[in-house]
């Protein structure tokens, strides 16, 4: 299962990939460690599907905004790697995944968790 230093790693990676782009608008910094912390302590659980857990991962950092930029990307990528380790791939174009984070991003209080793990669901298939 994935854990905070892992989070925390794959944001570097987001921001380090992005940074020749637009070295001024990246970051490595975190705005809120708290609301990472609480999601682990309270909302990750080993009894949660994979796609439940997933969906916490994606919402808390893409809506919650933990970091100061990169907050989509690494919700995205950290959804990824919770779904890859247990042996599941995204099937989606990258125009749904984007219009997906998209919404869970300006959506904080209309999108359900529930919604959110439907998607993963509905987008994922066995590698």
């Amino acid at each position: 299962m994935i854990n905070l230093d892992q989070i925390l790693e794959i944001h570097i990676e987001v921001i380090e990939f992005d940074k020749d782009e637009n070295p001024e608008d990246y970051t490595p910094a975190i705005r809120s460690l708290a609301s990472l912390e609480l999601m682990f302590e309270y909302l990750i659980r080993k009894s949660n599907t994979i796609f439940r857990n997933a969906a916490i991962v994606l919402y808390t950092i893409v809506a919650k905004r933990p970091f100061f930029n990169g907050n989509k990307r690494t919700g995205y990528e950290s959804m990824k790697y919770i779904l890859m380790e247990e042996g599941y791939e995204i099937i989606a174009t990258n125009e749904e995944m984007k219009n997906f984070v998209k919404a869970v991003a300006t959506t904080e209080n209309e999108m359900l968790l529930s919604e959110i793990e439907e998607w993963i669901f509905k987008h994922t298939k066995r590698l």
